[in-house]
């Protein structure tokens, strides 16, 4: 990978892979953005998935980019009419799984889904119906 100085002209997008040094011969620390601000970018990273580190473009860190993750809504159109999902299932992207496959019936709609993890492959598939107008999404 190459590194650059990171800068707030660097393209980088919500959920990009990323790996971030202090310095050339530094260690590397991997993780993908959340949520972007006027100073900055917060980050998830893989070593501490549970928080969120706010990452400054003043810190002088170097920055190279491992992975761009798709947009599911555009990925998938049939999940137009399932916000829900589709919001639930882009943060799962950003996360590292992948979309395995999309299955619909008349009354609701199962997306599957994978990671694979130090070697260990995780499955999980979320479900999308509507009672009425409001969409319920859950782990089967």
């Amino acid at each position: 990978m190459t590194y650059e100085l990171l800068t707030a002209a660097h393209d980088l997008k919500t959920g990009d892979r990323i790996s971030l040094k202090v310095e050339d011969n530094g260690e590397q620390r991997d993780g993908f953005i959340t949520e972007f601000e006027d100073a900055g970018f917060w980050i998830r990273f893989d070593d501490d998935i549970e928080n969120e580190d706010f990452i400054d473009y003043r810190d002088n860190l170097l920055v190279a980019l491992i992975s761009r993750p798709i947009d599911v809504a555009a990925t998938y159109p049939e999940l137009a009419s399932y916000e829900r999902l589709t919001k639930e299932l882009q943060y799962r992207v950003y996360q590292g799984f992948t979309v395995e496959g999309v299955e619909a019936s008349a009354d609701q709609i199962d997306v599957h889904i994978k990671l694979i993890e130090d070697g260990q492959t995780f499955t999980q598939t979320l479900r999308s119906s509507f009672d009425q107008d409001t969409e319920h999404v859950r782990y089967i």
